[in-house]
């Protein structure tokens, strides 16, 4: 867990919000807080600030903690949301970790405060891993996916120029070999000649053919 984390705090009276301060002291979490009671601060705060943590109060009459909750759902999924409230029915607790708290601390037990947000940043880390993990495999995924693309543009039946051997593609057209494998292959082409052709033509026709820059010259005369 990193030090010195950022705490937003949402719905709290200054008591209340002096009060978590010091369990967090006590508790000896290294952690600056900041509290905003209002929408506007609130998404203020979530956009500019970064929390590692937001902690709400459930019954805030200005930001209301599900209201809270579901803007940090939206705004930033990854950021640990706890409940600290006073003590409520058994379906409000339910009910917050069904839309995504990840945890609840009595007011009248805030010395479980330190322990529940290191629970959570530790599954927030994890949760950031798995994430990570993901896009990495989706990245190959694509990249195997480009690449099945890619051979398969040269499976199946080739038509192929008996006399000139040109290839027809179903949108190009017939085209000279060594246009088409460049368009579909990684292959870089060059001009040669093999020994028994270079021995079927005269020296002055091979010097007056063309040849790429790296094509190995051809010897002649053997």
């Amino acid at each position: 867990m990193k030090k010195g984390l950022q705490i937003l705090l949402v719905g709290y009276n200054a008591n209340d919000a002096e009060r978590i301060g010091a369990a967090l002291s006590l508790g000896g979490l290294t952690a600056r807080w900041q509290q905003v009671e209002t929408r506007t601060d609130f998404l203020h705060a979530v956009k500019h600030q970064h929390p590692d943590v937001i902690i709400s109060d459930h019954g805030s009459p200005i930001l209301d903690g599900f209201t809270a909750l579901a803007l940090t759902k939206e705004r930033c999924p990854e950021v640990p949301f706890i409940f600290v409230s006073g003590a409520l029915g058994e379906q409000v607790a339910i009910e917050s970790f069904k839309q995504g708290a990840t945890d609840y601390v009595l007011k009248e037990h805030l010395e479980d405060l330190v322990p529940a947000i290191e629970r959570a940043l530790r599954r927030a880390e994890e949760w950031g891993q798995s994430k990570r993990a993901e896009s990495e495999r989706d990245q190959l995924l694509q990249e195997l996916q480009e690449a099945l693309v890619r051979i398969k543009t040269l499976s199946g039946l080739l038509p192929i120029c008996t006399l000139c051997k040109k290839i027809r593609h179903h949108v190009d057209g017939w085209q000279p070999l060594e246009v088409y494998l460049e368009e579909h292959t990684d292959a870089i082409m060059t001009r040669e000649l093999c020994p028994e052709c270079i021995q079927k033509i005269s020296p002055a026709a091979v010097a007056s053919l063309p040849f790429y820059p790296n094509a190995m010259p051809p010897v002649v005369g053997r």
